[in-house]
């Protein structure tokens, strides 16, 4: 949950505080910039918010770990915005040197992500999926596995970035502004929709303003929460848990207490090592040589040549996925499509108002998460926006979310 995770990174700072300043003064100063963040943004458009904290990363531009903490909310905004590569180059900047070659790479066998992980979950009882909370993409392979997990029996999923109790909420045909943090991102939105078109009870539990500081009690409360909602009524319920980043661990995070709790041991899949970045220098260089050396276009896991999955960590995770670079269609990563169709933006929507959000709507609630969303910042960039038969309203906003257009697309089989 974002509050939590703020809290975190502050805690994580204090160690890079100046010398002349205690730990607790250091802190104190860290706290009094993420006010400073909260108030300078709360309430914005995401347009508005980036202008922000652009002015805010000037102003702490000489402290590290304030600086740091806004290039990812710099980052997080640009992937609220459908701006991809902008989100990897904000990232980067905070981590721009890329891990040294695993040479176990080199002796791999790359397979599809898709059926590798179906046919395994077969024989498991827990899925847990990891994502970094800035690539979109990384929701997408938890879509793309949600009905063949569904036919091997899987009946919840559990998603880290719900708010307490949102799966009350997701009754309607759309998802909630409310329903969390995360899940205000389009894609995040369309794989909570489609998981309830399928029959999946969503499942909230990382309450993570309910408890005391520190990984463990994150996790035990997330484990206490997820009992009480579905193991101590069903011990044999089978569910999928889509996390960010070390959450799949099965060493110390909430990977091993539930395999403590439960006494059941996850399938554990990997997204966030090996990953793609703004630019080749920054990308870890297992990661390059994968790509560079082998042929996929979508996602893959890596084995041995015995066909068993292979992670750089195995005492953490149990499968490595490997997403390619990304392809871009009118300015849109192809991953993002989702089987929609891809229509150019028209740019007099915005009436020469840039920027401007292009938000595509399947039924137009005012607190309703967009099936789709761009910001357009300027008027000679071609750029495209995904529509289906079911999300074809598309509304246009000014930077201060003033609606400078309504129109109802048309599909290209109905022109």
């Amino acid at each position: 949950m974002k509050p939590f995770y703020f809290t975190l990174v502050l805690m994580l700072a204090a160690p890079l505080a100046a010398e002349e300043l205690s730990k607790e003064e250091y802190l104190k100063e860290v706290n009094k910039a993420f006010s400073k963040i909260y108030e300078a943004t709360k309430g914005k458009t995401l347009s508005a918010q980036l202008v922000a904290l652009e002015a805010l990363s000037v102003e702490y531009k000489d402290n590290k770990p304030v600086s740091d903490l806004l290039l990812q909310e710099r980052g997080t905004a640009y992937s609220l915005m459908g701006r991809h590569q902008q989100a990897l180059h904000a990232f980067d900047q905070h981590d721009p040197n890329p891990d040294e070659l695993n040479t176990a790479v080199k002796n791999l066998v790359t397979r599809d992500a898709v059926t590798a992980i179906l046919d395994a979950s077969a024989d498991y009882q827990v899925v847990m999926i990891n994502e970094a909370h800035h690539v979109p993409q990384h929701r997408v392979l938890t879509y793309r596995l949600l009905k063949g997990l569904w036919e091997n029996g899987y009946r919840y999923l559990a998603f880290e970035a719900l708010a307490p109790d949102a799966e009350q909420e997701l009754t309607n045909n759309y998802v909630h502004k409310k329903s969390g943090f995360y899940t205000e991102e389009p894609l995040f939105a369309n794989l909570v929709l489609y998981a309830t078109e399928l029959g999946f009870k969503l499942i909230s539990y990382d309450y993570g303003a309910e408890i005391g500081t520190g990984t463990e009690a994150r996790e035990r409360s997330a484990v206490k929460n997820l009992r009480e909602k579905v193991f101590d009524n069903e011990p044999d319920a089978k569910m999928v848990i889509h996390v960010g980043y070390s959450h799949i661990n099965e060493d110390g995070w909430l990977a091993h207490y539930l395999k403590e709790a439960l006494q059941l041991d996850p399938l554990t899949v990997n997204q966030t090592d090996f990953t793609e970045r703004s630019h080749k220098r920054h990308e870890p260089e297992s990661y390059t040589w994968l790509i560079e050396n082998h042929d996929f276009d979508t996602p893959v896991v890596l084995t041995n040549n015995d066909g068993a999955f292979w992670s750089p960590t195995p005492e953490e995770y149990d499968i490595t996925v490997v997403w390619p670079r990304t392809e871009y269609s009118l300015n849109r990563p192809n991953w993002a499509r989702l089987d929609k169709e891809l229509i150019p933006v028209n740019l007099d929507w915005c009436e020469l108002q840039f920027p401007c959000a292009v938000e595509v709507y399947r039924m137009g609630e005012e607190e309703e998460v967009p099936a789709d969303r761009i910001i357009i910042t300027e008027s000679s960039t071609p750029i495209g926006i995904f529509i289906s038969e079911s999300s074809r309203l598309v509304k246009v906003t000014d930077s201060q979310g003033k609606v400078i257009n309504t129109v109802t697309v048309p599909l290209k089989e109905s022109d």
